[in-house]
């Protein structure tokens, strides 16, 4: 069967939507153009608010591991700036007329960093390590639905059926049952190849030192202070124009904005107590102000099955008992958007018409009474934990604790300055209440509320240990569903179910707000926000306009 007579289901990415499209099976990589006078060279530095727990595609689960990890590593597809799937290490692909069976057709040339070529098999390891691994991963689930996974994660089988090169440039994936977010998920980082006698050699090292197929390579790791990544003269879309990518650990958001003024940094978010000064200095003028809302959304988690969270009416109360409004208005800042449900502005199935929770204290006084804590009384002191080191997040929990108090609640905050340790106590249950962020991974609203929601994700992205069995079906449902207006009606179920339930107080969704130096050009932000920007993209014009105060190791790129 040629390529032009081949009838094909693409299944692209939705914006809004699932695009169901029928046509010729070749997807050819669009790549923008150079703009005139683009230069190769320089050393881009970045911020990284947090040691990564690991630089290991497959279990990648946090913004500061996905930031480095999606400059290092590639999968079968990736995504544009509109977050349309776009051909990566697959050429093209097509699937079945049930969507169960799908076929990738693999680039001939690519490589990984130590030089060996990239097949079909690579792949098949990737995949089936993470069914092999004793804890499951981000993709687990999705591995699960293939055939044969489940005999051969039992030990039942040597192989998984449903994985299959049928040459060393073609990959086949059958699934036990179609599955609405496939294409979507493979453009995950935790979907990446890597080379298999490279992580059997290294063993766990392979975290700290990892070797992908990226258009960067991996340098060095100096914990607490930089991750630094050179450019890959042999990535199959060409060199980057960067010669080095610098990520430096561990400042707060007012450190890097500093450094960024002295000319020490490319780029830098701007702080909540500088946004207005931003906005009216002309000073600031002088250099790139990017904004984009973001597909993301910051959170209070309770802890579900500890006492006094285990009690809806508690976790009503708080709601009704915080003006996050006037907290997100006036500390927050930062263009960030009060989020009334689970899913953010932007994202298919967000619901516009969702109320949430009015700032009422009368009626969280109510509450806590129905639950036994009349006026508070007996109700016991509670630790509300984060790893943030903003000020602002210092000045937003104060205000929690302000707020919590005049309904007769004493909130005791507490600050976890290391971020992989934060991640372990949260896996384990140890905080009651806490304060997280989850940025989308894909613009598909299965990555949020299946991995923020449903049960069989506790410990590894559920930390409210939220269990609802109405809402699991619901969301295995909505997997299978294919009907666009259909899947859009299950999602927001689950968010009135949720919202309702209340294993959290949905605080703000975040808007992409940073300065770049002005003569970094390249940049191209999607609604994933800055973990997504792909440093491939960027290159620095040999200028520096009069009045900028980068004062420090101005750029001299390479000619």
């Amino acid at each position: 069967m040629t390529q032009h007579t081949r009838t094909v289901l693409l299944v692209a990415l939705w914006v809004g939507c699932v695009l169901l499209v029928r046509g010729p099976c070749s997807m050819a990589a669009t790549s923008e153009s150079p703009e005139p006078g683009t230069k190769f060279g320089g050393t881009y530095r970045r911020m990284l608010y947090n040691n990564p727990p690991t630089l290991d595609p497959a279990f990648t689960t946090d913004v500061f591991s996905r930031a480095v990890v999606t400059q290092l590593f590639n999968g079968l597809v990736q995504f544009d700036a509109h977050l349309n799937p776009i051909p990566a290490i697959a050429e093209f692909w097509e699937a079945s007329q049930d969507r169960r069976t799908w076929t990738f057709s693999l680039r001939r040339g690519v490589t990984f960093h130590h030089g060996r070529e990239v097949t079909a098999d690579d792949f098949i390891y990737s995949f089936t390590r993470l069914l092999k691994a004793a804890k499951p991963g981000p993709l687990t689930d999705l591995l699960r639905r293939i055939q044969g996974a489940g005999d051969f994660m039992r030990g039942q089988a040597a192989r998984v059926q449903g994985l299959q090169a049928v040459d060393r440039y073609t990959l086949q994936i059958v699934l036990e049952e179609p599955f609405a977010p496939l294409l979507a998920a493979l453009g995950l980082a935790n979907a990446a190849a890597v080379p298999r006698e490279v992580v059997e050699q290294q063993g766990e090292q392979f975290a700290r030192a990892p070797v992908g197929t990226g258009p960067f390579k991996f340098v060095r790791w100096e914990p607490g202070k930089e991750i630094v990544l050179q450019a890959n003269d042999q990535y199959y879309e060409g060199r980057p124009f960067l010669d080095t990518v610098v990520f430096t650990i561990g400042s707060t958001f007012e450190e890097y904005f500093a450094d960024f003024l002295k000319g020490n940094l490319e780029e830098a978010l701007i702080p909540s107590e500088k946004t207005d000064e931003v906005r009216a200095d002309p000073r600031y003028q002088t250099f790139q102000i990017v904004r984009k809302p973001t597909l993301s959304l910051l959170y209070i988690g309770f802890n579900t099955r500890h006492k006094p969270f285990d009690d809806r009416r508690v976790r009503q109360a708080f709601n009704y008992a915080v003006n996050k409004e006037a907290i997100v208005r006036d500390i927050t800042k930062m263009g960030s958007l009060p989020a009334t449900g689970a899913l953010p502005p932007g994202m298919p199935g967000h619901n516009p018409d969702l109320r949430g929770y009015d700032y009422n204290p009368a009626k969280a006084r109510q509450l806590l009474a129905e639950a036994g804590y009349p006026n508070g009384a007996g109700f016991p002191v509670v630790q509300l934990w984060t790893a943030s080191k903003a000020e602002s997040t210092k000045a937003e929990l104060a205000a929690y604790q302000r707020y919590l108090a005049e309904v007769g609640v004493q909130v005791d905050i507490r600050f976890e300055h290391d971020w992989p340790t934060f991640l372990k106590m949260l896996e384990q249950g140890q905080y009651p209440m806490f304060r997280m962020s989850w940025s989308a991974r894909i613009p598909d609203p299965d990555d949020s509320l299946w991995h923020l929601l449903h049960s069989k994700n506790h410990r590894v992205t559920n930390h409210m240990f939220y269990h609802n069995p109405r809402v699991d079906a619901l969301l295995e449902q909505a997997r299978q569903e294919l009907d666009l207006t259909q899947r859009i009606a299950l999602y927001r179920e689950v968010e009135r179910i949720v919202m309702d339930d209340a294993p959290w107080i949905t605080q703000h969704n975040h808007v992409f707000q940073h300065l770049y130096q002005p003569y970094v050009k390249g940049m191209e932000v999607s609604l994933l926000g800055d973990w997504a920007v792909l440093m491939k993209k960027i290159w620095f014009e040999k200028y520096r306009p009069e009045g900028s105060p980068r004062t420090t190791q101005d750029v001299q790129p390479r000619q």
